[in-house]
């Protein structure tokens, strides 16, 4: 099927949404794809992944089949656990690679025979996680690497990243000269932790199709007018999801480099 691929072909994802590839590079197992609603946002993953998760325009995905242009205001347990980390926009370009035997118990010690380089173990994609010197991106990736362990609690690393997508709206605010918020019970601080808070969790479960504008705010305890919301704070809530996209792409560049040294060891 990445023979189909093109640049500038269509495809719909399992919610029965448009994405556009950008470009594909079949050497190093990548494409760069785009929505047509924000072609400036692109987003480079593996095209293993790519082909996963798509299908030719003019076909219909059964969840789109089951429920067509509908949002319904809940979702069973289940498919919030098992939608984790599957969202398109936060795969990681090398997330194959990271993956791939990220988990092992044992180490390989061995060096290689006949002059070859000894293998990349688990130890190394740790090693290209701890590498990242952007915090709250190395926060982030732990996450999608390691989140959907039970045994692990990452909740330090998800308050990372909402102190840092917090930190940045309440400098827009400031920018825009934003006053508190009005007809809310929140203040202007509360109100930024509760919204990064919702972004960060609806993108990593792949939640914002799910629910209307009034049932996020109900899910994410944020006490406001959906109305009020809409008109004077959904700008900043797309600036967040922007900001979250921007932290894939700094950990994109940082494994890419650590990857492009142990290739040159």
């Amino acid at each position: 099927m990445s023979k189909d691929i093109e640049p500038d072909s269509e495809w719909l994802d399992a919610k029965g949404k448009v994405v556009k590839v950008v470009s594909i590079d079949h050497d190093s197992g990548t494409l760069i794809f785009n929505r047509p609603e924000a072609p400036k946002v692109e987003r480079t993953v593996s095209i293993e992944k790519f082909i996963s998760q798509v299908m030719p325009v003019g076909h219909k995905s059964e969840s789109a089949n089951k429920m067509p242009n509908k949002l319904v205001t809940h979702v069973w347990v289940d498919d919030s656990h098992n939608g984790f980390g599957k969202s398109l926009t936060l795969q990681l370009a090398h997330q194959d690679w990271l993956e791939r035997g990220m988990h092992a118990k044992t180490v390989k010690f061995d060096i290689g025979q006949g002059g070859l380089a000894p293998d990349v173990n688990w130890e190394d994609k740790c090693a290209a996680i701890a590498g990242i010197d952007h915090a709250p991106a190395k926060a982030l990736a732990s996450i999608l690497l390691w989140g959907s362990d039970d045994n692990w609690d990452w909740s330090r690393c998800f308050d990372e990243v909402v102190q840092y997508l917090v930190d940045i709206m309440i400098r827009r605010c400031s920018w825009d000269q934003r006053s508190e918020p009005k007809a809310c019970s929140h203040s202007l601080a509360e109100l930024a932790r509760l919204m990064a808070r919702m972004v960060l969790h609806f993108e990593l479960y792949a939640l914002w199709d799910v629910y209307t504008v009034k049932g996020r705010l109900r899910y994410s305890g944020i006490e406001i007018n959906a109305s009020t919301y809409t008109n004077a704070w959904l700008t900043y809530q797309r600036q967040m999801i922007h900001d979250v996209h921007d932290l894939i792409g700094k950990i994109d560049h940082s494994v890419s480099g650590y990857r492009h040294q142990l290739s040159a060891v």
